[in-house]
């Protein structure tokens, strides 16, 4: 059997994906289909929240679009000849903001942390140990049996 994930978060997850760790990590313990083999999604998870948070708060103090300028500069004396406005500039962090959103709804699903996810998984089939073989179920899906 594998372990548990550890209830300390990694020392190498900064401020708000150490927070976001102790919140996901006791909710995962408490279903025994995540194990410390998936480590890996849950430090995903944490680091995708992180990223969508700062996103978020980049997009809140300098807005989801800027103006832009086309900006005329004299090659004789250097200064600026003119500034004309050539319309809008998306925030790079409306990007990073929707990617890290889908990233995060995606591994919230390999979790199990979706309603559609835990209705998945409580629908698999058990034998009587209340665990069916990887083997059997590959089989299974594949249309063949072991007879």
């Amino acid at each position: 059997m594998s372990k548990e994930l550890p209830d300390n978060p990694p020392k190498y997850l900064t401020k708000t994906a150490r927070y976001m760790w102790t919140r996901i990590v006791p909710l995962l313990k408490s279903d025994s289909h995540v194990t410390d083999l998936d480590r890996t999604l849950v430090e995903a998870f944490c680091v995708n929240y992180q990223q969508m948070r700062e996103a978020y708060d980049n997009i809140q103090k300098n807005g989801q679009v800027k103006a832009a300028y086309k900006v005329s500069i004299s090659p004789v004396t250097g200064e600026i000849v003119s500034k004309d406005f050539s319309g809008y500039k998306r925030n790079p962090a409306t990007q990073i903001l929707d990617s890290s959103s889908k990233n995060i709804k995606a591994i919230a699903s390999e979790l199990g942390l979706t309603p559609q996810s835990r209705s998945d998984l409580l629908a698999l089939p058990n034998d009587s140990n209340g665990k069916e073989n990887m083997s059997d179920m590959m089989q299974k899906f594949f249309g063949k049996s072991k007879d």
